[in-house]
């Protein structure tokens, strides 16, 4: 009888928890301090085509904002380079380090986006799909170039056709991690040392990591969520924190110290 009503009390809070978005919010989560890769997809204007879409279309008004939330409490935009030199010497140069990673290189990136990060003079990384470059929907190398000559904007490899890794043979999981390295290798004329998963899929994976690494790749970014130990390590993929299209700046705020907004 008791464990019926203690079932009964437990579905109830789930259900109840459920039907409330404000309660699935992180906020109960205990605040972490480290370094934070956010992560982002489109800053752009244009209404999404549907609710998951929403999620990763963050409005240039909304990203204006999140960058005065940073300056204001202190965060530290950083570039990747600092980063590696960070994780060489082992000291804690930045304060509240955060960097802002950017996924797929579409066309906003360079439209939107980068008008942005020149007017408040932060890094940025974006993450490249070598076989993308040039189509549309998607930056082209020129374009790629002129954010490189900035100063303000590195590049990673994102693989060359965004194929979930883990369901790949091994032939064609080496092929995605290196030939998209050589690729932009290539095309932007300096060494490429960051990779990001597609999907998140094989961040974690004894099949696929290991060739990230062999490649020559230092920072291996995943989709997991999370903030990372501060100086960073490089032993592990880096998580990041994922901040949606429509989220308040609480909810940028629980991104920042619980590496989340939301259950």
């Amino acid at each position: 009888m008791i464990l019926g009503c203690l079932g009964g009390i437990v579905l109830g809070l789930i259900y109840f928890v459920w039907r409330c978005p404000n309660l699935r919010k992180a906020w109960f989560f205990p605040p972490r301090k480290g370094f934070v890769a956010l992560m982002y997809h489109h800053i752009t204007e244009k209404p999404a085509e549907s609710p998951d879409v929403a999620d990763f279309s963050v409005t240039p008004d909304a990203f204006k904002e999140q960058l005065n939330f940073l300056r204001e409490h202190g965060y530290t935009p950083i570039s990747v380079k600092q980063l590696l030199h960070t994780i060489q010497t082992g000291h804690k140069h930045f304060q509240k380090p955060v960097m802002l990673t950017f996924d797929d290189a579409t066309d906003d990136h360079y439209t939107c986006l980068f008008p942005l990060l020149k007017t408040y003079n932060v890094p940025a990384l974006i993450f490249i799909i070598t076989d993308f470059v040039g189509k549309p929907g998607y930056m082209t190398w020129d374009q790629i170039r002129e954010m490189q000559q900035s100063g303000l904007v590195e590049f990673g490899s994102h693989t060359c056709s965004h194929r979930r890794l883990r369901s790949l043979t091994q032939p064609e999981i080496v092929q995605e991690i290196t030939q998209s390295k050589k690729v932009l290798e290539a095309q932007l004329g300096c060494s490429v040392c960051s990779f990001c998963y597609p999907f998140g899929a094989g961040a974690f994976d004894k099949r696929v990591r290991p060739h990230v690494l062999k490649a020559g790749y230092t920072l291996d970014f995943s989709t997991k969520r999370g903030i990372n130990p501060w100086p960073l390590r490089a032993n592990k993929p880096i998580l990041r924190a994922f901040p949606r299209g429509g989220e308040t700046l609480w909810d940028f705020h629980l991104e920042l110290t619980r590496g989340r907004s939301r259950l």
